[in-house]
């Protein structure tokens, strides 16, 4: 992997209109490039075959490209070749010039152009034979044609046109077949035929021929690291894996989306790639090695685990969440798109980009949910300007281990929550008993009765911490909550209703002072079989 420019990054929504292109027959945003410059000479290439390279290629987490994919041709009659059709997924493939004053009309697939040299399908005289033969130098030809009364035909690279003869190269051999003789050409390997159009009375001489399509065996995993840097701020780092099995990028702008668009049609093929593709079926579909990792990390290919926005956060020192992030365009703020210029990657190689570098604020916040111990959490409030997509961390300080874990997706003015460790210096004992019971306080059948029992709970906390510390409580009841002290929220679980299933939540956001000691009371009644 090389870049011979410097790398940019473009966090922002512009994947939203470049999929709007798909939907289109032609990508028209292309339409304002420049002419197609003059094909270069080469002694081995056919000046009439396309063979464009990927020139942007937009990757998404799920194991899908889109890529754009452009070169210059020259044309004959208005008609170039190409080797083969990407595997499309189906309503994804474009054909487009990128020429404004020119139209892709007409797209062919099948085995190989044939003409018949019989004066219905073109003209039969041996000057037009030979325009046509010359038009396929280099390339691999199956020639049908008469000797001594027989039909023959010889298969073979076209290496030269003489007068009279038409050299084929063959596997050990060379073979002349006389070019009066030829009645039918057939081009091999060059299934693909494109007609441009430019509007005018004489056809088109050169273009610069363009495919945009979505294809299967590109994906990334992003990658954070988290270095705590003083007590306030901490350096940020994204860095994506991108796995690479389909096709080489070769001096390619590499979009890294955030976020996946809805692709209805990704299990079939587009109709003009069906057939041809089935010859590179390998390439075609992510290797094995390469699904299993996408499927055991499922998590990493979207942004559905997201970070709560709305958790108390006031020990962060940014207040309680009250501002999302606007939506500055239709879908546009779905997605983010990280863009490396110029980046090399050749098909089967693997490659570890940096994204970006931030330098965040931090907080702290504790939270205890009885009966586990009480944990550490570090709050990191997303000020930069971009969203951070969801991936594994690793959170260090001073070269020391802190963490690792899942940063879940964080919007731009969002918050989110990294796990660091069990707190011991915030001590913490809960305690519950019965206060009253009713006894057969409910008798839903002849044979049964339910009493119901009223309890009540205590929680104690210490904060033997130097500095003061936010605690978030969570005490899940088994009954319907009653009471709380201090301004405890109760809350009721709807989906749990039944009188014996009862199940409700307490919650708390408190402060400590360090050396500071505090008790929390809570009661909830539940119902219990009566013996």
């Amino acid at each position: 992997m090389h870049a011979n420019q410097k790398h940019v990054i473009r966090p922002n929504g512009t994947i939203y209109a470049l999929l709007c292109a798909v939907a289109i027959t032609v990508v028209a945003v292309l339409a304002a490039a420049p002419a197609a410059a003059e094909a270069p000479a080469d002694a081995d290439k056919n000046s009439y075959v396309w063979d464009g390279s990927v020139r942007a290629v937009s990757i998404f987490k799920n194991g899908y490209g889109f890529f754009l994919r452009e070169g210059p041709v020259q044309l004959r009659d208005g008609w170039c070749l190409a080797r083969q059709v990407p595997p499309a997924a189906f309503g994804t493939l474009a054909v487009y010039s990128a020429d404004p004053e020119h139209t892709i009309d007409l797209v062919g697939a099948g085995p190989g152009e044939i003409i018949e040299f019989d004066g219905t399908d073109v003209p039969a005289d041996i000057e037009y034979k030979r325009q046509r033969l010359a038009a396929c130098r280099h390339l691999s030809v199956a020639l049908h044609y008469r000797e001594k009364g027989e039909k023959r035909s010889s298969c073979g690279k076209m290496v030269s046109l003489g007068p009279e003869y038409a050299v084929l190269a063959a596997a050990e051999q060379n073979l002349a077949v006389p070019v009066a003789a030829i009645e039918k050409l057939q081009i091999l390997e060059m299934p693909v035929r494109v007609h441009v159009e430019n509007g005018q009375d004489k056809p088109a001489r050169q273009t610069t021929l363009g495919m945009a399509y979505l294809r299967q065996g590109i994906t990334w995993i992003p990658e954070y690291t988290l270095d705590i840097v003083d007590d306030q701020t901490a350096q940020l780092t994204l860095r994506g894996t991108l796995i690479n099995e389909a096709e080489d990028l070769i001096h390619c702008d590499v979009n890294f989306v955030v976020g996946v668009p809805h692709f209805l049609h990704t299990d079939y093929m587009a109709p003009l790639a069906v057939g041809q593709a089935i010859r590179t079926i390998g390439a075609a579909v992510a290797p094995a090695a390469v699904r299993t990792q996408i499927a055991s990390r499922a998590a990493l290919t979207s942004n559905i685990q997201t970070a709560d926005q709305f958790d108390p956060l006031k020990a962060a020192g940014f207040g309680a969440m009250g501002n999302l992030p606007a939506m500055d365009a239709a879908a546009g703020t779905d997605f983010t798109v990280y863009t490396k210029k110029d980046l090399t990657l050749r098909c089967g190689e693997k490659a570890i980009v940096t994204l970006f570098v931030k330098t965040i604020r931090y907080g702290h916040v504790y939270h205890w949910d009885p009966p586990e111990r009480i944990r550490h959490f570090l709050v990191l409030h997303n000020q930069t300007d971009t969203a951070w997509t969801t991936g594994p961390y690793l959170a260090i300080q001073r070269d020391n281990p802190l963490s690792e874990d899942l940063l879940k997706y964080t919007p731009r003015q969002g918050t989110c929550q990294i796990p660091v460790t069990q707190a011991v210096n915030i001590s913490t004992r809960q305690e519950e008993r019965e206060i009253d019971r009713k006894l057969k306080a409910h008798n839903p059948q002849s044979n049964l009765y339910l009493d119901l029992v009223r309890l009540t709970g205590e929680l104690r906390l210490g904060n033997f911490e130097t500095e003061p510390v936010q605690i978030i409580l969570d005490v899940a009841v088994p009954g319907k909550p009653e009471k709380a002290s201090d301004d405890g929220q109760l809350h009721t679980d709807s989906g749990q209703l039944k009188l014996t299933e009862r199940r409700g939540r307490i919650r708390w956001d408190i402060q400590l002072k360090p050396q500071e000691s505090k008790s929390l009371t809570y009661e909830y009644e539940r119902y219990v079989p009566s013996y």
